[in-house]
């Protein structure tokens, strides 16, 4: 090691540590150039390469955030068709549930309407059919009076009453007819 600080100091000028002569100068100029050969290579190879790899970079993340924003936007569009579709589909079921309804009730008085209708025709056929009767009993009454008094001459003759009697018994069977009521 001696001798290389030795020798550095003998190309160095006598009294002086560091010399600015030409050749000085002309190496830093020489390095000076070498480094900024270097920079613009180095630039030109490494820098320019990564920038353009790292703007593709960027361009593809803000892609797919563009990408993302667009389908998240679709799902908002697509969420808001689907409440809308929601809200139509309940629409509709109430409607139908609205129509469903007014139709029972609608049947409703229908059947009832014609429940009255057979009610009040099986009334009057009850009223016919009570009429009817009616007439029949009492027509079987006027067979069963006719008979009564068929029989009770029968009798009369039979006993050979006199007159007042006769008249006395006549009072009483018309007295007992006006006491039965007649079914009517």
């Amino acid at each position: 090691m001696g001798s290389g600080v030795q020798l550095f100091l003998t190309a160095v000028p006598d009294g002086r540590v560091f010399g600015l002569d030409s050749q000085t100068l002309f190496g830093i100029g020489v390095q000076l150039f070498n480094m900024l050969v270097l920079a613009g290579v180095l630039t030109y190879l490494l820098y320019k390469p990564v920038r353009n790899f790292l703007q593709k970079r960027t361009d593809r993340i803000a892609d797919q955030i563009k990408s993302a924003e667009d389908a998240m936007a679709k799902a908002i569009e697509a969420k808001a068709e689907y409440e809308s579709k929601l809200e139509d589909v309940e629409r509709e079921r109430i409607e139908v549930l609205e129509a469903a309804r007014k139709l029972g009730v609608e049947k409703r008085t229908e059947i009832l309407n014609e429940a009255k209708q057979e009610a009040d025709a099986m009334r009057e056929r009850v009223k016919v059919e009570v009429q009817r009767e009616q007439e029949r009993v009492q027509a079987e009454m006027k067979l069963h009076i006719i008979e009564t008094s068929s029989a009770m001459a029968k009798k009369i003759l039979t006993y050979a009453i006199d007159k007042e009697a006769q008249d006395k018994l006549f009072a009483e069977t018309i007295a007992e007819l006006e006491n039965t009521q007649w079914l009517n």
